[in-house]
């Protein structure tokens, strides 16, 4: 499909609540979250950790790291939407009552956003929504992950 673009970005020793990832739709397109994940590459130990997907009131100045995405087709333009994460300080502030996917899982298996049409997340035109860790956990390596689609 045309347009549908992966960020990740690998987090070492992840042991607070933060924003893994962000991403911000360009002022002329709209973004269609297809997917988004967080999981655990190094930690033995289960334990129970929160994740969602919410809108941001405030980006402000994060302390963070660019992050650029990787095109599912080779003829695609590259994408215009800008991403970053590990947000290390300087959180962006979010929308009350907006998180969409928010669950609580087994930090061995991993937290999976896979939504069925109906239930995807748009991102209006400059618009950014932040992939949450909700909880401290025990410090594991993460990878963060979204899937979308520039529209537009």
């Amino acid at each position: 499909m045309k347009g549908v673009y992966t960020v990740s970005i690998p987090i070492a020793a992840l042991a607070a609540a933060k924003t893994a990832l962000y991403i911000t739709a360009p002022a002329t397109k709209v973004i269609e979250i297809l997917s988004a994940s967080l999981t655990n590459e190094s930690n033995e130990t289960n334990e129970q950790v929160e994740c969602c997907l919410q809108r941001v009131n405030v980006l402000g100045a994060p302390t963070k790291t660019d992050v650029t995405p990787a095109k599912h087709e080779n003829g695609d333009q590259a994408a215009t939407a800008t991403c970053a994460g590990n947000v290390t300080a300087s959180e962006p502030s979010y929308v009350a009552d907006t998180e969409i996917g928010r669950e609580g899982f087994p930090s061995l298996g991993g937290w999976r956003f896979d939504p069925v049409p109906e239930e995807r997340m748009y991102i209006p035109p400059s618009g950014t929504v932040g992939l949450r860790v909700l909880n401290s956990p025990t410090a594991f390596d993460a990878i963060a992950k979204l899937t979308f689609r520039e529209i537009g």
